[in-house]
């Protein structure tokens, strides 16, 4: 069905069951899985307050390496698991790394912040389903909380 799944990973309770979901898939139907997580980009006024732009650039890519190695770590034996980091605005980043790795499905956690907050600070899934163009799944933030089953959903690519 799937032949290679593209995961976002960020360490959170929702991006848990992401990759969760995405691990299940890759190992019903035999599929390669790339585990991305992406440093957020560090703002330049950052540097007026005194902290230095090169050292918080340096530490966010570490932190993003540890998370993508613990994400990867879940996988059971047998799977093929590649992990990929990026920096930037992640929206931007899952759809830069979608272009480059021929993907057909990309899985996400969704915060459930709702429509309001979504609207006033983004959302990685709402920029990932407009910007791609192939399928979506994208795992509620219930589905991470202690068994409780919550909503999946399937988005087809945006029509260009």
């Amino acid at each position: 069905m799937f032949n290679n799944i593209l995961v976002a990973y960020d360490g959170s309770s929702s991006s848990r069951a992401a990759v969760d979901r995405a691990l299940e898939l890759a190992k019903a139907s035999n599929a390669e899985v790339t585990l991305l997580t992406v440093a957020p980009s560090v703002a330049p006024l950052v540097g007026l307050s005194g902290v230095s732009i090169e050292e918080l650039d340096a530490e966010l890519r570490q932190w993003a390496g540890r998370t993508a190695r613990e994400g990867a770590s879940t996988a059971s034996n047998g799977l093929n698991v590649h992990t990929v980091t990026r920096s930037g605005h992640i929206g931007e980043e899952i759809v830069a790394q979608i272009e480059a790795g021929g993907y057909d499905l990309v899985v996400l956690g969704s915060r459930g912040r709702g429509r309001l907050t979504s609207e006033l600070f983004g959302s990685a899934n709402g920029y990932v389903h407009f910007h791609s163009r192939i399928p979506l799944l994208s795992i509620s933030a219930d589905e991470s909380n202690s068994g409780v089953e919550g909503e999946t959903t399937l988005a087809g690519a945006a029509a260009h």
